[in-house]
């Protein structure tokens, strides 16, 4: 095949090859550096702000006073009032008297389900608790794929750790490394030809729809139809369970308050900066909703195409599962930076792929791009005012697209994303 065609100083093992400048010690290197500053902002942020807000009243983790919010609107009176923002505000204020920001709470019944039990505890026990939970969760996932890959190095837990998105999940308390948990079972068990506990972790996924639309679609292209009845099984009983302990009203306040959030998301300029998605650059550039919301549907379109052509035609399952995880972040218009912690399963996979296929010019260079965008969208923005992550994903996307094109030996449906792949596969740019 051409993807085992190898230059020879393309050849390598593990992170990367031992001829480039990007040695697996030398990233892991870069890695730790990164992994210390973090610490070192968590231990000033621990110092100087004990009572868990800034000089002007804003939370260090605001996203998670929502989440605590809600469980404490729910363990003490009407769950659907956290879909209120006085309400939702109240409780946040309850949590954290100083607190003077405003932090939604717009996720579904699902997710309401699983945060319900956050409020037992005071604010900072519930977050650390929490956090460590998703991020033992996130560890094992991706640790996982790379035992599969044979990439588990001495600094592999480094570049694990390390990895931006994982601080930026832990700084506003999120809930990315959560779905990457479940996204990566999901796959590994997939692969492992597990499929009704594969498709047990993709009805989990409802925690998060707009990160799940493709998935139903890559089973029925893979045809994995008892992992897709799976799914759509624990998806039901998930809903009917999650409606049954909160009530009716929670789902119906969900619903009604959908159309408020995007229509506030689109004004929002603070949020549509940590928006990495062709709506957001549109947005950003001045296009009016309407337009920018179509043309993202219609690049999202071209990105369905892909994941099912690559679902259908490639047996390799790094490629099937890196395409489908970069994809699963184009598709929607509204993701936010915490979200690219998915990247990290699509980083593991391509590059088991590649170490064992050999490396192409500028794939790795790409990849450490792709492992610094968390933290790049704020200070890009900033510079240029713009948002230019999407692009960086559908670089990579293209980037695999090639790969998945020399394993098929196959040309690309013509509303597919693969513009670039008829060039040469030899290893050229």
């Amino acid at each position: 095949m051409a993807t085992k065609l190898k230059n020879n100083d393309q050849q390598g093992s593990g992170w990367a090859g031992q001829s480039h400048w990007l040695r697996p010690a030398r990233l892991s290197l870069y890695a730790a550096a990164f992994l210390a500053i973090y610490l070192m902002l968590g231990v000033f942020a621990v110092v100087h702000y004990p009572h868990g807000t800034d000089s002007t009243g804003h939370s260090l983790r605001p996203d998670f006073l929502a989440f605590w919010g809600a469980s404490h609107i729910a363990l003490t009176g009407d769950a659907a009032k956290a879909y209120e923002l006085e309400s939702i505000v109240e409780a946040e204020r309850t949590a954290l008297p100083g607190y003077k920001g405003v932090c939604r709470w717009i996720y579904p019944p699902t997710f309401y389900l699983l945060v319900l039990p956050l409020a037992l505890l005071s604010l900072l026990p519930s977050y650390l608790l929490f956090m460590a939970v998703t991020l033992l969760g996130y560890l094992t996932a991706v640790h996982g794929i790379l035992l599969t890959q044979r990439l588990v190095t001495p600094g592999s837990w480094l570049l694990l750790l390390g990895f931006p998105a994982v601080a930026v999940n832990l700084f506003k308390g999120q809930n990315g490394l959560l779905t990457v948990a479940l996204m990566g079972a999901a796959l590994l068990l997939l692969q492992q030809r597990r499929p009704l506990w594969a498709g047990m972790f993709v009805g989990l996924l409802t925690i998060k729809p707009q990160l799940g639309v493709l998935l139903p679609i890559a089973l029925i292209c893979g045809r994995e139809w008892r992992a897709l009845g799976a799914a759509t099984v624990t998806a039901i009983v998930f809903l009917g369970l999650s409606t049954a302990v909160l009530g009716i009203d929670s789902l119906r306040a969900f619903l009604h308050g959908l159309p408020v959030f995007s229509a506030w998301a689109a004004q929002a300029t603070d949020l549509l900066t940590v928006t990495p998605t062709i709506f957001s650059f549109l947005r950003l550039l001045g296009v009016p909703y309407a337009p920018a919301l179509a043309l993202h549907g219609l690049a999202a379109l071209a990105v369905a195409a892909s994941v099912v052509w690559t679902w259908r035609k490639c047996g390799e399952f790094s490629l099937r599962a890196a395409v489908l995880v970069v994809g699963s972040l184009l598709i929607s218009p509204y993701i936010v930076d915490y979200d690219l912690a998915w990247l990290a399963l699509a980083l593991a996979w391509f590059c088991g792929y590649a170490a064992r296929h050999g490396w192409r010019a500028w794939e790795r260079e790409t990849l450490v791009l792709l492992w610094l965008l968390p933290i790049l969208l704020v200070p890009i923005h900033s510079i240029l005012g713009l948002q230019f992550a999407p692009f960086i994903m559908l670089a990579f996307l293209l980037m695999l697209l090639r790969r998945v094109h020399a394993e098929t030996g196959a040309s690309a449906p013509s509303g597919s994303l693969d513009i670039a792949v008829t060039g040469r596969l030899d290893g050229g740019q």
